[in-house]
């Protein structure tokens, strides 16, 4: 991706997800609080809203089970062996993002049902980009998996990310990132979540679920904020380590997994006295199709007013990318009713 700053005078730094503050700012709010003047609390962007709600791996597996159709809060605890007190948070989060809609019905006594809402429905994107990202990278394992069928002509899908106003295919190489100078909210101010041992969601149980590589890069919000900063251009860790407001040592965990995982490499740079940064391997890059549907699904889900943070385009046509996909058999656009997950018998050799 090629990134642009939009706001003259906006640090390099100042991007979509957490961030610690610069020198300059540290000493701007100091002459504020000398001169009695109260700092308003910093403005989430639309970017780092997104990968707070979304970056949990329990979140995830809950609007998977929610899209095949589990609405029931006992249906839902038995698909994904989460405590009670971790289910009712996130569907307390859920429900009050705007995902799900709690609806009551009547069973004996009045209980509950959770729906999605439009703006949980179109998270699809995101699932169907996550999932792709499994078939091209992830080494195929014997069983039952789920396969993308598109029921307009019968077929597997084999989803390919296009441009929706052009109709060109689009990877991460063909975009262009313009970033905003747009106030943002800081991760590490953000709630703590009751958190569970994960091995009980990924134990290989469900064939629905994501992999456990996945969900280790996606259901992490951290993660997800450092999979992010390294596609806009970051590449140092000094400048992780600042974007991020993440103290060194878990930063320094973080980047030897991704680099297990074969997301990051590590560069030495010629002549900077062993000096190395991170660049993200082919594996890495494509994760980009789940991030620019991520950009998408906020822009168009999460927005009250505020400017994006972050804006693609489409390096081909020029215009703001709107990622769409096509189903690469019939070559028509996939939509959300249209596509379903089956499982299907899946051999490794």
């Amino acid at each position: 991706m090629l990134v642009r700053i939009a706001a003259a005078g906006s640090s390099p730094l100042s991007m979509l997800a957490p961030a610690s503050p610069r020198r300059q700012d540290v000493q701007m709010d100091i002459a504020r609080t000398e001169a009695g003047s109260e700092e308003s609390p910093p403005v989430a962007s639309l970017t780092a809203r997104a990968l707070a709600l979304l970056g949990d791996h329990w979140t995830l597996y809950i609007l998977q089970r929610v899209f095949l159709g589990e609405r029931r809060y006992q249906d839902i605890h038995d698909s994904i062996n989460a405590s009670d007190s971790i289910l009712s948070n996130r569907l307390k989060t859920l429900t009050e993002g705007g995902l799900l809609a709690k609806t009551p019905y009547k069973d004996g006594r009045v209980r509950y049902e959770y729906r999605l809402t439009t703006t949980g429905k179109a998270t699809w994107r995101i699932f169907v980009a996550a999932h792709s990202w499994e078939n091209s990278w992830l080494d195929p394992i014997d069983g039952l998996r789920p396969v993308l069928i598109h029921s307009q002509c019968g077929h597997l899908a084999h989803p390919q990310l296009i441009c929706g106003k052009c109709d060109l295919p689009v990877t991460a190489r063909d975009t262009s990132v313009t970033r905003s100078g747009a106030t943002l909210s800081y991760a590490s101010a953000l709630p703590r979540r009751h958190r569970q041992n994960r091995t009980l969601a990924l134990d290989g149980s469900d064939p629905y679920a994501f992999r456990t590589e996945t969900m280790e890069i996606l259901g992490d919000r951290w993660n997800t904020a450092l999979a992010s900063a390294a596609h806009i251009g970051i590449r140092r860790f000094s400048d992780f380590e600042r974007f991020l407001g993440i103290p060194p040592t878990v930063l320094s965990a973080r980047l030897s997994r991704f680099v297990e995982l074969n997301i990051l490499r590590v560069q030495e740079l010629a002549g900077s006295n062993r000096r190395s940064d991170y660049r993200l391997t082919d594996k890495g890059r494509d994760l980009a199709a789940i991030l620019i549907q991520i950009v998408r699904w906020a822009d168009e889900n999460l927005r009250t007013g505020e400017p994006a943070s972050i804006e693609i385009s489409h390096d081909a046509c020029g215009r703001k990318l709107l990622p769409e996909y096509r189903c690469t058999h019939c070559e028509q656009r996939l939509r959300r009713r249209e596509a379903r997950f089956e499982l299907r018998e899946c051999r490794s050799s």
